[in-house]
């Protein structure tokens, strides 16, 4: 019988099974029992035989009654007591051997034993089995539903900021552009993020139509097997013109990902492309499935995710940047653990009206087809709801 997991001994065959060793001792240990209880109740035949040989040599009992009456004349009262003729039967006979509880006790102690030396051994094995938190560590869930994507399990993570946004102070101003209020006050920034295949962009008309801040690709890699890093050929000319804009400037690294280390080495060319420029916005983590082709990423767990993205955003938190992830509504909701997440921001990607989001988002995109004043292509349009410097 094969246990829980590779890292039993006993899974697929391997190593003994503690109950049929126990089973194998205590049949041999009944075998034992029963051999010397066998041998306590065979016949003394060697007893037997000279008993009879001295029976045949000793006087008969008349004989010696005679000679007991010579000797003894007046003790005639205790004839009947002493007469050989009456303790025949006691004197020859061959009392019963009184059996021994030895074996019995002894026995009943190697079982006890044995069975205490498997129970410990089993509780130390199972015990032992790498099963993550145990439930009363992990995190509770909920059911939380979602108009496309239905019923979600989410975990109602202590300290997790929730979605607290109310679609009634969500207004659009003159430019198409979303703005989020509080108690009557404006508290959102415009934004948009492009890459080298907007061309050019005019960024002081891009300010002008009332766009607050822009996060720039600075590079990805590739979906192929090989996973090549690329730098935004772009990125160097839009960073220096957004600045003299007056924009704001993010950044983001479109990743491909597998392994925490090629997170880290993404994270470390970020910082070696930046070379020290300044940033007010984040640096965003943005790792995407690949829809209708096969990539590298393809099947790739939630918790790689998870792990790649923190080690990111630590690595870029490290050399002095702000950080946070990227990320479409369907992966924030099924591959991110928050467990582990709650204290990383997140940028969201829902092009609904308003996101039913579990989880607090500090900047949502919006629009993916949005057109701003000073790009000819489309753009992204979003909305940042939380202050950056």
């Amino acid at each position: 019988m094969a246990y829980i997991d590779d890292n039993n001994d006993l899974t697929a065959g391997k190593g003994k099974d503690p109950i049929k060793e126990l089973d194998d001792e205590l049949d041999k240990l009944l075998a034992e029992l029963k051999e010397m209880e066998a041998s306590d109740q065979a016949p003394d035949d060697t007893s037997d035989d000279v008993s009879s040989e001295k029976a045949e040599d000793a006087p008969t009992p008349d004989e010696i009654a005679e000679k007991n009456d010579a000797d003894n004349p007046d003790d005639e009262e205790n004839d009947d007591e002493d007469h050989p003729a009456k303790s025949k039967k006691a004197r020859s006979s061959k009392p019963p051997k009184k059996k021994s509880k030895a074996p019995v006790i002894i026995a009943v102690i190697v079982l006890v034993g044995l069975i205490s030396a498997g129970a410990w051994f089993l509780f130390d094995r199972l015990s032992s089995i790498k099963l993550g938190k145990s439930d009363g560590d992990a995190a509770p869930t909920e059911i939380f539903t979602d108009p496309e994507l239905g019923d979600v399990p989410v975990k109602k993570v202590e300290g997790a900021q929730l979605n607290t946004y109310n679609t009634e102070n969500l207004v659009k101003n003159d430019n198409g552009y979303y703005e989020y209020y509080s108690d009557g006050k404006k508290i959102s920034k415009v934004g948009i993020d492009i890459a080298e295949y907007q061309g050019t962009v005019d960024f002081a008309a891009v300010k002008k139509s009332g766009v607050d801040f822009v996060i720039l690709r600075i590079g990805g890699r590739y979906y192929s097997d090989k996973g090549a890093l690329y730098e935004d050929g772009s990125f160097d000319t839009y960073y220096q013109q957004a600045t003299d804009a007056g924009l704001k400037v993010g950044a983001y690294f479109f990743s491909q990902a597998i392994t925490v280390d090629e997170a880290v080495e993404e994270a470390e060319y970020v910082v070696k492309k930046l070379n020290g420029r300044k940033l007010q916005y984040p640096v965003a983590f943005d790792w995407e499935i690949i829809e209708d082709d096969d990539a590298r990423t393809d099947n790739c767990p939630g918790k790689t995710i998870t792990a790649m993205a923190e080690k990111f955003c630590d690595t870029i938190k490290e050399k002095g940047y702000q950080s946070m992830v990227y990320a479409s509504t369907s992966l924030m909701l099924q591959s991110y653990d928050f467990e582990t997440m709650k204290d990383y921001e997140f940028w969201l990607a829902d092009y609904r009206e308003f996101p039913i989001m579990y989880y607090d988002f500090a900047i949502w995109q919006y629009n993916k087809e949005g057109k701003v004043n000073g790009i000819d292509s489309t753009v992204d349009l979003n909305i940042c709801f939380k202050p950056y410097s």
